[in-house]
């Protein structure tokens, strides 16, 4: 069995667990998961049907005839041309699986277009969100998954240290974030996870600040937050530093991150439960002199997506296993003063966990 069958098969057993007769999916992580085909989302509709007992259905545009077809030639597909309008395939896609079928949508991606039209043809009450029933699919990372994110990470880590290097005094983040995402490119990055976050100073104490054309002035933090992107996995990071010197106040508050960064490393290990390393974590700032400056949990599921399951958060008592991989993140924000997070990423292993972030977590200075 190949690798794309050996998932499709994992998803209809998943499927049939939540007693769902079919799925269907549109461009994204799930829809490559399983076929290995990358197609746009865009104005024209597109899915991928996925029954229980392994048959796959496709409602395809035209133009995407000879991609799809020699990519998943086992698929029973209807295309659709421009002139006529996808219509009439949401309605052959009804007749073929029955409308007395429970069908699996991807809630938090599926447009109202694609919702829609599988609502006229099949009937609301047939359509099931099927997000959680789906969260395991792509939960734990192979071999490849696993050797692109490493790589994604090495690609990071070799351009923020380019970027330090120039220095960061007078800069502004704007140009700082430009030079980070040459730099990726430069290092062999496919892309960029998601558009770097490159905050200074007070603005840094908004997690997902705008970047913006603010310069970097002496004793500022700066909080970097990127990734590049690999393959089909993409990295996630946190750094933050500061411009030429940290006061006594924001040394310790970096300080306090780092401890809470490292007992939520020191959590990871199979069989604890999720929850623990939030609980590892938050529990340091909590009893820290800043517990007024927390602000989120500790971190999130990663992979083909920047943020997947699991949550890691203290109320997910779902255990460890080996094949996941998450951030751990904690940070302290003190509105127009500064913002301190550092962001690991790590893979759970039989034996604990391999950090696969390595660069300098101690607190840095810089020109």
């Amino acid at each position: 069995m190949s690798g794309f069958s050996t998932r499709r098969a994992r998803a209809a057993e998943l499927m049939r667990r939540a007693g769902l007769g079919a799925a269907a999916f549109v461009p994204g992580p799930n829809l490559a998961y399983l076929t290995g085909v990358h197609l746009h989302l865009m104005e024209r509709p597109t899915l991928y049907v996925l029954c229980v007992d392994g048959s796959a259905h496709a409602l395809m545009p035209a133009l995407e005839r000879q991609k799809w077809q020699s990519a998943v030639p086992d698929a029973k597909t209807l295309y659709w041309d421009d002139a006529d309008g996808p219509e009439a395939g949401f309605a052959a896609l009804a007749d073929r699986l029955g409308t007395a079928i429970s069908l699996g949508v991807e809630g938090l991606r599926m447009r109202a277009a694609e919702y829609r039209a599988l609502a006229r043809h099949f009937g609301p009450d047939r359509l099931v969100d099927a997000d959680s029933a789906l969260a395991e699919l792509r939960l734990l990372k192979d071999l490849q998954e696993i050797e692109d994110l490493r790589r994604a990470i090495a690609i990071s880590e070799a351009a923020l240290g380019e970027v330090y290097d120039a220095g960061i005094g007078g800069q502004s983040e704007q140009q700082i974030s430009a030079r980070l995402k040459a730099a990726m490119l430069s290092h062999g990055a496919t892309g960029f996870a998601f558009e770097p976050i490159v905050l200074c100073g007070g603005a840094a104490a908004d997690p997902h600040g705008d970047t913006s054309g603010r310069i970097v002035a002496p004793g500022d933090a700066l909080l970097i937050d990127f990734g590049a992107s690999y393959g089909d996995m993409h990295a996630d990071i946190t750094r933050t530093v500061f411009c030429g010197h940290a006061t006594d106040t924001h040394a310790a508050i970096y300080d306090t991150v780092l401890a809470a960064n490292q007992a939520g490393r020191e959590a990871v290990r199979a069989g604890r439960a999720v929850g623990d390393v939030d609980a590892a974590a938050t529990d340091r700032l909590q009893t820290s002199p800043f517990v007024d400056l927390i602000l989120h949990k500790t971190g999130h599921g990663l992979g083909r997506e920047v943020h997947e399951a699991p949550a890691v958060m203290r109320s997910n008592r779902e255990p460890q296993r080996a094949g996941m991989v998450f951030t751990i993140e904690p940070g302290l924000y003190r509105p127009n003063d500064i913002g301190v997070r550092i962001e690991d990423n790590v893979v759970v292993t039989e034996t604990g966990h391999d950090c696969l972030t390595q660069f300098n977590r101690e607190i840095m200075t810089l020109a």
